[in-house]
């Protein structure tokens, strides 16, 4: 499953699965994580799973940079419900697959406007979430991925939408993750670019790589990225680096 990074256990290798769950009902949002969790375990998973009481409460994490492979939403809860929360986020230019669960199936129709990947009934059971999570999943593992050693052993899979920037100190590199991350690897930088498609990956610098589709604009001798941060652009390298990003926007 190539989804986020991975982490050696004894078993061997298993894959971190991010979740967000948005509950306004405390038991419900409970059950929900349990079910998830049980299932991602199941596939061979790692879940990693945040619980949201609000939709205010989500958005605010991800406004700070926070990032998921699937977030499921209640629609029925106080403030702001899971289809305004979804629209929000679509709007945001946020594409993580989502799944909504409610009560009501009244809300059928408007909820499928937000692009979900299912609608799902209360109670939620282990064979309602089975077969869309299993497509979830697959979807993950069809997505380009970069595979690199780590640093204690093992591997390193990553999806290539993950990685905002790579950068490299002697022969050890951190790769900057969407989700805040930095993963630490092995391997030169010039290795690891050669894997990267050109037209979204700019080489900027002799210790930089960045990701040109997390890059929000461009200063001289350096790269803003979305949700904040800067990657730096050497001086003789500055003419090429902007000539790439305003190919790319193009």
């Amino acid at each position: 499953m190539e989804i986020c990074y991975t982490k050696t256990v004894r078993k061997g290798v298993r894959w971190i699965y991010q979740v967000a769950i948005c509950d306004d009902v405390a038991r419900d949002l409970e059950e929900v994580a349990a079910v998830t969790a049980a299932l991602l375990r199941e596939a061979g998973m790692e879940p990693d799973v945040e619980r949201f009481c609000s939709a205010a409460e989500l958005l605010a994490a991800r406004v700070r940079g926070a990032s998921w492979d699937l977030i499921l939403l209640d629609i029925m809860m106080d403030g702001q419900d899971g289809i305004e929360l979804a629209a929000s986020l679509r709007q945001a230019g946020d594409e993580t697959d989502l799944i909504f669960i409610t009560s009501s199936p009244e809300y059928a129709l408007a909820g499928y406007r937000a692009y979900p990947v299912s609608y799902l009934l209360k109670p939620l059971t282990r064979e309602k979430l089975s077969p869309v999570l299993s497509r979830c999943l697959e979807r993950r593992r069809r997505l380009p991925a970069l595979v690199l050693d780590a640093l204690e052993g093992g591997k390193i899979t990553l999806p290539l939408g993950e990685i905002r920037f790579v950068e490299v100190f002697r022969r050890e590199l951190a790769v900057h993750c969407k989700d805040g991350r930095a993963l630490s690897c092995a391997g030169p930088l010039h290795a690891v670019l050669a894997e990267l498609p050109a037209e979204d990956f700019c080489r900027c610098h002799r210790s930089y790589v960045v990701n040109l589709n997390q890059v929000s604009g461009v200063r001289k001798y350096c790269f803003l990225l979305r949700n904040g941060g800067e990657v730096p652009i050497a001086i003789r390298a500055y003419p090429e680096a902007q000539a790439r990003w305003l190919d790319h926007l193009k």
